[in-house]
This record gives C-alpha cells, sequence and structure tokens, in this order.
C-alpha cells in the first residue's frame, strides 16, 4: 500500500511539473478509495481558524472547509477572492470530473484552473502546518511540505501556509492578533 502511494505522488509530481510529458493520471480509483477510507476530523485549531476565517471574510459560508483539489491535494480551508481582493459566497459545491485522464474543476470547465471562477477571481488556500511538516527542533520546512505549495500554485491556488509555531506564538495570544496575522496571510499582495 506504501508503493502504491509513493506511485501516485510521483504521478501526480509529473502530471503537474512536467505537462509536456503528458503522462495521464492514473491513479483516480485509488485516490477516491483512500479518500472514502479516511474519515480525518478537524482539530481544535483548525476549528479556531475556520471560525476566524468566517469573520474576516464575512461568513462561514466564504471559506470550505476540508477541500479536495484535482490530484487530490486535501487543503484544511478554501476561500475565493475577486478581482478587487474581495471574497465570494460558496454557493454550490465545486465538483471534481475526470475526462479522458485529465482531472478538472467542475462540469464543462476545460482547465485545471476551473473557468468557473469570474474573471481575476483567485483561488485561495489556507492550510495549518503541524509539526511534522517542519524538521525536528527547527522551522526548517520539510521537502513534502514545499512541493504541495508548489502544486497548489501550479492548481491556480494563492497558498497561505500557517505554521503551528506562529499560531501559538504568544505574539499572537489574542482573537484580534490571530484575525490581523490571517488577513494579513490572505490579503497580502501576490506578486
Amino acid at each position: 500500500m506504501r508503493i502504491r502511494l509513493r506511485l501516485m505522488e510521483l504521478n501526480r509530481a509529473v502530471c503537474l511539473e512536467c505537462p509536456e510529458f503528458q503522462v495521464p493520471w492514473f491513479h483516480e480509483r485509488y485516490c477516491q478509495h483512500l479518500q472514502r477510507k479516511g474519515c480525518e476530523s478537524i482539530s481544535a485549531v483548525q476549528q479556531q481558524i475556520h471560525k476566524m476565517l468566517g469573520e474576516i471574510l464575512g461568513g462561514m459560508n466564504y471559506a470550505k472547509v476540508s477541500v479536495l483539489t484535482p490530484y487530490f491535494y486535501a487543503i484544511d480551508f478554501e476561500c475565493i477572492l475577486d478581482k478587487h481582493r474581495k471574497p465570494i459566497p460558496y454557493v454550490e459545491p465545486r465538483v471534481l470530473v475526470t475526462e479522458g485522464g485529465k482531472v478538472q474543476w467542475g462540469p464543462g470547465t476545460a482547465s485545471q484552473e476551473g473557468t468557473e471562477l469570474p474573471p481575476g477571481a483567485q483561488r485561495v488556500a489556507v492550510d495549518f502546518l503541524d509539526s511534522k511538516s517542519f524538521c525536528k527542533n527547527s522551522h526548517h520546512m520539510k521537502g513534502e511540505a514545499m512541493m504541495r505549495k508548489r502544486h497548489l500554485e501550479i492548481l491556480g491556488y494563492h497558498v497561505c501556509q500557517v505554521p503551528h509555531f506562529e499560531w501559538n506564538s504568544m505574539e499572537l495570544s489574542t482573537n484580534d492578533a490571530w484575525k490581523e496575522y490571517l488577513r494579513k496571510k490572505i490579503f497580502a499582495d501576490q506578486s
């Protein structure tokens, strides 16, 4: 089972980083099986972040929890900002569709980035990074977390990573400080 997981990760990396090789995505069924098998619950910190996101964005319907992307990356939270950097509420759930080995956003879309977004809109992924994402006794991020960020950016996301040591720091010990921290991460200019 572990070998199959590594093969899926390799297939995903080649599909995203080397599209010129035209390697098909052939782990759809395996990923769906893993998704059904795993029933991860949301941690207390993630519940806290979700509540803060609701307050920052203007309501709970502006942020989705535990979003599954094309190529089966699970994101803690997703929100969408329009071209003026204003949050867009979710009206209906987004559906993943596979067509001829290509993973797409929703029905009728032509690309992986999702043509259903309004012009100029941007998907934002907010991920909480626990201690497993960093080298022991260090703030140095492991390669898996860095690759995940790169892949999400290839899929069209602006990625906001929230390291556990920043979130749990003395500097961020009040609700207002947490909200300001998330606001800066989400609404920062993407250059």
